[in-house]
């Protein structure tokens, strides 16, 4: 791995990092928006959704972070 490949997972990390952001802040938002009342059928199938999305999001930072912090371990100064 060289320079440029690393700097690479990097900014994949860094992006990923930032979707996950904005999924969580989506969730939270919507579950801001709750009542004492019990949620709709629409509602908690919204929730659900939501929540699906962020746990994806939240998936491929872990992945793009294990990634990068497999490289930072190796060093990408090493050819493979």
């Amino acid at each position: 791995m060289d320079q440029t490949e690393f700097t690479g997972l990097h900014a994949d990390c860094i992006i990923a990092m930032r979707a996950y952001f904005v999924e969580a802040e989506r969730t939270t938002a919507l579950l801001a928006k709750r009542t004492a009342e019990p949620l709709s059928f629409t509602e908690r199938l919204s929730l659900l959704s939501q929540e699906i999305i962020e746990n994806n999001a939240y998936t491929r930072y872990v992945s793009a972070k294990s990634l990068l912090h497999g490289a930072a371990r190796l060093g990408y100064g090493l050819s493979n």
